[in-house]
């Protein structure tokens, strides 16, 4: 017999479908790019800032306000000076490689060496299926979300891995950018990274003051403080959101506790409070939410985790309640819900592979619940008015509080229950 050549037998290091794919997502980013999106007005941030403008008053681009801080513009300035479609699918394509690496971070925690090839696709398409239509949102504006995510997994890894530097100051950066990623670092003193909390303020402190050092301590101190005065949570446009558009437990709540109107008009409130007492119960609630993180920590603080499933488990919660605690919120924010989603399918796929008592009716409640988050949920396919009216009601906040109460149900102690129970494991997946 003849020996084969050396690269007769090898398979073509990428394949025909990945080739397609790949050119797919470049043309969407173009596609996206050329439309022009949020990143319009902090690339135009960066080029205000050049010229020591206000970059915190108008005029902005497209008469969008800009809320990120004046040490993101300054990063932004060089990229300014070029065609802003150049920078937007760089950025594109970025993000399209730390989604990726988002689904690397949160999987680790999991063990799929349990799942068949075919659960394998089965739960990737759920969580692709489920997260499509805020990805959709992120690409389409030009977005930060899965930047902001990617950091905060990332940090975590880091963190984990006795790397503090590198990790605070990835974190520190992420949480300068936007204030979202804030709402891990109480989770860094509980869990005991005490270096890597003392690291990412020591960098986010330096990241407030950089931009100093090309504008002065003047401006800069000028700038700061204009920041605040935009995205100060006690802002009286941050109280009560009546209008469509925005999601959260500030635009949930006191919409159905005072009279608010908006261009649909039909009613909402079941109570007619002050607008004050509103605010009061939106308050309570936002307390009641976060002192529910205590149920998903199950240990005694400054004790660091070494279950990962537990992890997982606490850290999407921590994702899950982060745009529901910030007023303002955008649908693009709520990518924000993919960790738990990613757990939550696992524990499905886990649930059905066991045959575990009550599977079925955790499934229909999960559907039921997360059909808010599919792409059938678009004006385009039920129509302006009725997507207007899910808007109207929250409905995307609602589904993402039932999704709370679903990941409360499916603890990280029941799934690996479930996991100790599966005697005969696959083979584990080839990479």
């Amino acid at each position: 017999m003849t020996a084969a050549g050396p690269l007769s037998n090898q398979s073509p290091k990428y394949s025909t479908a990945s080739i397609v794919l790949a050119v797919i997502i470049l043309a969407y980013c173009v596609f996206c790019a050329v439309q022009g999106g949020d990143f319009d007005v902090f690339l135009d941030a960066g080029h205000k800032l050049a010229t020591r403008q206000n970059i915190y008053r108008p005029p902005f681009t497209k008469g969008l306000q800009y809320y990120y801080s004046p040490f993101f513009a300054l990063l932004l300035l060089p990229f300014s000076y070029l065609p802003f479609v150049i920078p937007e699918i760089a950025w594109l394509l970025l993000s399209t490689f730390l989604l990726y690496r988002i689904w690397v971070l949160t999987t680790r925690y999991l063990d799929v060496t349990v799942l068949t090839k075919k659960e394998h696709r089965i739960w990737i398409f759920a969580v692709f299926f489920l997260a499509l239509r805020f990805l959709l949102y992120n690409y389409s504006m030009i977005q930060m979300t899965i930047f902001l995510m990617w950091a905060t997994l990332e940090s975590l890894s880091l963190f984990e891995k006795n790397r503090p530097v590198v990790g605070g100051i990835l974190f520190g950066f992420a949480c300068t950018t936007k204030l979202l990623p804030l709402i891990f670092l109480p989770y860094l003193i509980y869990r005991r990274h005490f270096t890597g909390f003392a690291y990412t303020l020591l960098f986010f402190g330096f990241f407030l003051i950089a931009p100093a050092l090309v504008f002065g301590f003047d401006f800069n101190t000028f700038l700061l403080n204009e920041w605040w005065l935009v995205i100060n949570p006690g802002n009286a446009e941050n109280a009560i959101e009546a209008d469509l558009g925005t999601h959260s437990l500030v635009s949930l709540i006191p919409v159905y506790l005072t009279e608010t109107h908006n261009k649909i008009d039909i009613q909402r409130n079941v109570l007619t409070l002050t607008p004050e007492q509103a605010v009061f119960v939106t308050n309570i609630a936002r307390l009641i939410f976060v002192a529910a993180t205590l149920y998903f920590l199950r240990s005694l603080p400054f004790k660091r985790n070494t279950d990962k499933i537990q992890t997982i488990w606490e850290c999407s919660y921590l994702f899950l309640v982060t745009p529901l605690l910030f007023p303002h919120q955008q649908k693009y924010a709520f990518l924000y819900i993919a960790p738990s989603v990613i757990y939550l399918v696992y524990y499905l796929l886990i649930s059905f592979k066991r045959k575990s008592r009550n599977r079925h009716v955790l499934l229909t409640f999960f559907t039921i619940n997360a059909l808010i988050f599919t792409p059938f949920i678009s004006s385009d396919l039920i129509g302006r008015y009725s997507y207007d009216v899910l808007q109207h009601f929250r409905i995307l906040t609602v589904s993402t509080i039932g999704l709370c109460v679903i990941l409360a149900f499916c603890t990280a102690a029941r799934l690996r229950q479930k996991l100790d129970s599966c005697i005969s494991r696959p083979e584990p997946l080839q990479a």
